[in-house]
């Protein structure tokens, strides 16, 4: 049987030699093999995927070579026995002795060793203060050309705040389904059954877990009382205003959390139509409506051409466009790695034009991302405006005074703890 560190060093080599997600290795049957070390694997796994950046840096400066030369098994080997000395509470020795262990051969288990040992009596190294985007870039494990991109938009203080709030822990955010239960309602059993939990800042429905726990240990999982969801995505259910009765698309909706929130937010009453390109996303959409009571249509469409038999028929229409994800770089720590596609802005904007045939007199077009890149967003939402004169950008609120200025809200982790998500509201006239 592979020890939990020998299977977090096969999921580490695995994902650099053949590439893929860091979650679909990370699947539930390997979380199942190790049983009751699943938390301690998905920290190791998780955590050294998200520093990678910072520990090759360590491992430059403590072994004076270049981590390109070294095999992909030291090299993870090294990163796995760095980040449990510089980032978890684990005691220099034993992560040292039990990282040397996983050696293959005696030259690899001797450099092994030693590196660990120097890093035990080293502080992290860093590059100097000075070096404004390359300190940040290896402090925070963000590659120099996404610091840089982020310090044009943000600035120092700000970009490191954002950083900061990639890189800690997320807790676990829930979105009531008020066709079963309302949020002090759900708060209340929740506390009764020992979780520590609270509402949150600006959407209504929305419950933050103070750590992390498997949703299906929460109350009434089966029965379908809550949906996983960040609050950045319940906001943006908010903000279209769905009312019962009303005929609503999610263009593209795959995993289905805001079609399902919207409908959970009227409890059920109305028509929803929740598509997506990838037919085989689409049973997760079906089991979670199923889970939550909801009277969800799902079916394959292509976003870029539509559904003719609905257009000009929806009051509401969710335009969640696929974009690069750099408002979701703490949740997906392998996605800060991957290079930025040019052919997501255009793509988005392809996907919202198609969108507003969908939409019917006086209805509401709800555009959103969870990036951070304006050309994704604020400049798409222009370059749709100035072609679609009959649509209008219309201000949305939220509690605690959070509000959209033209039509169009950001929501930035360090400032409103939430996913980085931009979400633009266009009502047609």
């Amino acid at each position: 049987m592979m020890t939990v560190r020998h299977t977090a060093l096969a999921l580490l080599t695995a994902l650099e030699e053949r590439g893929g997600f860091a979650n679909l290795l990370l699947s539930d049957s390997v979380l199942a093999r190790v049983g009751k070390d699943a938390p301690l694997l998905t920290a190791l796994f998780y955590g050294t995927v998200e520093r990678r950046l910072t520990l090759d840096y360590a491992i430059g400066v403590l072994s004076g070579r270049d981590t390109a030369g070294l095999s992909p098994h030291t090299r993870n080997l090294l990163r796995l026995g760095l980040y449990q000395i510089y980032f978890m509470n684990i005691p220099a020795h034993a992560a040292t002795d039990k990282t040397v262990s996983l050696g293959e051969n005696k030259g690899e288990r001797a450099l092994v060793n030693a590196i660990c040992r120097r890093a035990a009596n080293t502080p992290l190294p860093l590059p100097p203060r000075e070096r404004t985007a390359r300190h940040l870039s290896v402090k925070y494990s963000f590659p120099l050309s996404t610091t840089r991109f982020f310090l044009s938009l943000y600035g120092e203080a700000e970009t490191e705040a954002l950083f900061s709030a990639f890189n800690a822990v997320s807790p676990l955010t829930l979105t009531v389904n008020e066709a079963k239960t309302t949020r002090d309602e759900y708060l209340s059993l929740l506390r009764s059954a020992g979780f520590s939990a609270e509402a949150t800042a600006y959407a209504r429905r929305s419950i933050r877990l103070s750590s992390s726990v498997s949703p299906e240990r929460l109350p009434h999982f089966a029965d379908g009382y809550f949906l996983v969801q960040d609050e950045a995505s319940s906001l943006a259910s908010e903000a279209l205003g769905a009312q019962k009765g009303d005929v609503v698309v999610d263009v593209c909706s795959a995993p289905g959390g805001k079609i399902l929130s919207t409908a959970a937010s009227v409890r059920g009453e109305g028509a929803f139509y929740a598509f997506d390109l990838h037919a085989s996303k689409l049973p997760l959409i079906r089991e979670s409506a199923e889970r939550l009571g909801l009277p969800v249509s799902v079916a394959p469409c292509d976003a870029t051409v539509g559904d003719p038999s609905l257009f000009a028929k929806a009051d509401k229409v969710i335009c969640d466009v696929p974009c690069s994800g750099l408002g979701v770089l703490g949740k997906k720590p392998d996605l800060r790695y991957r290079e930025k596609s040019e052919e997501l802005s255009p793509l988005g904007l392809a996907i919202l034009n198609t969108s507003a045939n969908y939409v019917k007199t006086g209805g509401v077009l709800l555009y959103s991302t969870c990036t951070l890149a304006p050309e994704e967003n604020e400049e798409n939402v222009k370059s749709f405006l100035d072609a679609h004169p009959e649509f209008a950008p219309e201000d949305f609120r939220f509690e605690n005074g959070l509000a959209s200025e033209n039509g169009m809200l950001t929501l930035l982790p360090h400032k409103h703890g939430t996913d980085g998500f931009f979400m633009a509201k266009l009502r047609k006239k």
